[in-house]
């Protein structure tokens, strides 16, 4: 029991499953400070062409691989959080096409047309 009084009973697994999936966001958060600081050490050596490791020597290349990872671990951590919710998490796919003709409300076209001509 809680000392709130409408608190519902989680079960343990329950709880173990909040306690996982707090960790997975509380990780998310921590990956895209990585991301960030990647790119703030990237732009920093880039701008005083400081020579030092790999990141100045490539960091196209240095950058290209941290996303790689952070990307192997969010689709890992998706995986996770699928099964321990039972909800699938889609990566919304990027669809490339051409524009249609635009639609046009032919009866509010007419009105305009009959305003312009009065």
């Amino acid at each position: 029991m809680t000392d709130r009084p409408n608190a519902p009973d989680y079960t343990h697994e329950q709880r173990i499953q909040m306690h996982m999936l707090t960790s997975i966001a509380r990780s998310q958060r921590a990956l895209t400070q990585i991301l960030e600081a990647v790119a703030d050490l990237t732009q920093k050596s880039a701008d005083a062409h400081i020579s030092s490791e790999s990141i100045t020597t490539n960091p196209k290349e240095t950058v290209q691989r941290v996303v790689d990872n952070i990307q192997q671990i969010s689709n890992y951590q998706r995986q996770l959080t699928a099964k321990i919710t039972g909800i699938t998490i889609r990566r919304r796919v990027r669809v490339r096409g051409h524009n249609g003709k635009p639609w046009l409300n032919h009866e509010y076209v007419t009105e305009l047309r009959q305003g312009i001509q009065e």
